[in-house]
């Protein structure tokens, strides 16, 4: 019975993590539309500003437009940086596997018997060069 219980759990668990990793494959998926079609706007406004710019007969006015695009431009490197780091990171901590509470104490006893077996080992070499200082002496 506790069995039947436990496996259907973890069913039930298995099934909402691939419910949440599709959710989160879409939501990406959105976003990264949403970044395409910014840029896709800058480069149409960088596109008109290069023919108003090849239009226009005053230098003065070429300038501000030069101006304009290049601010564009770089606005439109930009575009999706952060996100894409923030994924990244979100991707990578994914990607760690997490010890159980049974391996965190496991390790925790392993990593004191160490600590305390060389505590010993360096008392026990200490108290040997005394010895031989006293000896020595």
């Amino acid at each position: 019975m506790k069995k039947e219980k436990k496996v259907t759990e973890e069913v039930e668990e298995k099934t909402s993590k691939k419910e949440l990793k599709q959710k989160v494959k879409n939501k990406q998926k959105q976003v990264k539309e949403n970044i395409k079609k910014e840029k896709q706007e800058l480069t149409d406004s960088i596109k008109s500003l290069s023919k108003e710019r090849k239009g226009t007969k005053d230098k003065g006015k070429k300038k501000e437009i030069k101006k304009e695009i290049k601010s564009i431009k770089m606005q439109r490197n930009e575009i999706g940086k952060r996100d894409t780091y923030l994924r990244d990171v979100k991707k990578e901590m994914s990607m760690v596997r997490w010890p159980s509470a049974k391996e965190v104490v496991k390790y925790s006893i392993a990593s004191l018997a160490f600590v305390a077996f060389f505590a010993l080992f360096f008392y026990g070499i200490d108290a040997i060069f005394a010895l031989v200082k006293d000896l020595v002496s």
